[in-house]
């Protein structure tokens, strides 16, 4: 159930925290002045019969004048904070869209901004929840439906101990593309509905891309691929976990999609203005309505079991790149190979 909101009748709280601090201020201040007043003419000038009277006796009509100045003061801001409290009750009844003008922020401009940032998250934890809910559920039944059916053969049949070591396999594998469905579906949809990259730091692109060859050298070594790797130093600023992903998917896919022998190279060429990351192999290709869909969720362009994949790869990659205000470009041809260019900003 929602919760009501009565707007306030006046603004007479802050009005009156307004006046009394104004009248406070104005007291202290001429009570400060009366005393160094008085010290200057009795000491310095030696007037001995002067009094500071006169400078007390504008307490009064100083406090009504600034009080009617903090009055008319309060009336101005009391209208940015109502606004503000508004949305804030908006958001508290699910509202996330909700958005406050900053133009017209007056002396708030910098809350309203803050709070738009608020409200922005807000909305894009929303919109992943909704998302995930949609998506992933129609990629979440088949394997769920695998592990479902080879255990009910397990614990209804009688199975022999081949066909038994045969569906615990299945088992397994369908739990393990449950899991990395489920990682990478988490986080596509957080990237999808962040704005900006955060956790930034100063680190060497070229060393990362190298860790991340030798993190995959079982894959190419067991295929007996030949790798190469000629990369400049690069210094980079950046979060270093969001390109990780886009290194790790593409190397990975060129493996996968490269066969026995062949060739995977990655290489560097920097201009004044930007970086640009080639990976390139010698695959099985892609041909023209291949590419225009490559970056689609859940789309593979080989959907045999010889290549296991989830299709969410290219999308986290293409994703981060236009985070970081960069672009990827493709080429390829079918039974030639794929080539793979990330071009990020120097």
């Amino acid at each position: 159930m929602k919760k009501t909101y009565k707007k306030p009748l006046s603004n007479l709280t802050l009005n009156g925290w307004l006046i009394w601090q104004s009248i406070f201020i104005v007291i202290g201040s001429v009570c400060i002045y009366a005393f160094i007043d008085y010290m200057y003419h009795r000491f310095f000038l030696k007037n001995m019969d002067y009094a500071p009277i006169v400078a007390i006796g504008m307490i009064l009509p100083m406090s009504i004048l600034v009080s009617l100045m903090s009055s008319a003061f309060s009336k101005t801001i009391y209208q940015y904070i109502h606004e503000l409290l508004d949305a804030i009750v908006k958001i508290s009844n699910g509202e996330f869209h909700v958005k406050l003008n900053e133009r017209k922020g007056g002396p708030l401009r910098d809350i309203y901004k803050k709070f738009n940032m608020m409200s922005g998250e807000l909305s894009s934890i929303e919109t992943m929840r909704n998302d995930f809910i949609n998506e992933f559920s129609h990629e979440f039944k088949t394997p769920l439906s695998s592990i479902n059916g080879f255990s009910k053969l397990l614990l209804e049949g009688n199975p022999t101990p081949e066909e038994t070591k045969k569906y615990l396999s299945i088992i397994v594998s369908e739990s393990e593309r449950l899991l990395s469905l489920t990682q990478s579906q988490l986080l596509l949809s957080k990237l999808d509905t962040q704005q900006i990259v955060t956790e930034k730091e100063n680190y060497l692109l070229d060393e990362q891309i190298r860790q991340c060859v030798i993190m995959l050298s079982s894959e190419w070594d067991r295929k007996n691929i030949n790798l190469s790797v000629e990369l400049d130093t690069i210094n980079f600023y950046g979060n270093a976990d969001m390109m990780h992903h886009v290194w790790i998917n593409l190397i990975s896919n060129a493996i996968k999609y490269t066969p026995d022998s062949g060739e995977i190279s990655v290489y560097s060429s920097i201009t004044k203005d930007a970086i640009r990351i080639t990976i390139s192999d010698t695959g099985i290709g892609m041909n023209d309505d291949e590419l225009e869909r490559i970056w689609t969720k859940y789309y593979r362009a080989d959907t045999s079991s010889k290549y296991k994949g989830l299709g969410l790869g290219l999308p986290i990659v293409k994703r981060v790149v236009e985070m970081n205000h960069g672009k990827i470009e493709v080429e390829s041809t079918p039974g030639a190979g794929s080539a793979f260019t990330v071009i990020l900003p120097k």
